[in-house]
């Protein structure tokens, strides 16, 4: 059950990318939780079953996490998220790929596990990426 919704914010602000990102990293190291990051590989059977989950690698990363209000399901485009889900922001060299249909990713959070639903918005200036953004919602089995 992934969403594959993408919104990417461009703005023509010149060369401001890099310092931006930089601010973001910054912010990301004096006020950011550590999570850990799962990447999950599913095998399936002949039917297009699961058979197998499998954790390929875990890391832990810095990010930003935000609840998701009525507000912000009125004013922003969040593909299907609900109230109580989260906006998960990154760095933009975060491995994460939800268009991979084999994977899906997961964090642990709280000593809950939530699980990376869709990319909701990928920051840019002037093309390059600052940060990277993600729906998450709590897995039902944690």
């Amino acid at each position: 059950m992934q969403w594959h919704n993408i919104m990417v914010t461009s703005r023509e602000t010149g060369s401001l990318s890099t310092e931006m990102r930089n601010n973001f990293t910054d912010f990301l190291k004096e006020f950011s939780t550590t999570v850990t990051l799962y990447t999950n590989t599913e095998t399936k059977d002949s039917m297009g079953r699961d058979t197998v989950v499998s954790t390929v690698t875990t890391n832990n990363v810095k990010a930003e996490i935000q609840w998701v209000t009525k507000k912000e399901l009125q004013t922003l485009d969040l593909g299907k998220a609900k109230i109580g889900d989260g906006m998960l922001f990154v760095e933009y060299g975060t491995a994460i790929d939800i268009h991979d249909n084999d994977k899906f990713y997961e964090i642990d959070y709280n000593s809950k596990r939530y699980r990376i639903m869709a990319q909701i918005e990928g920051e840019q200036v002037s093309g390059d990426i600052i940060y990277l953004g993600f729906t998450i919602r709590l897995n039902p089995q944690s």
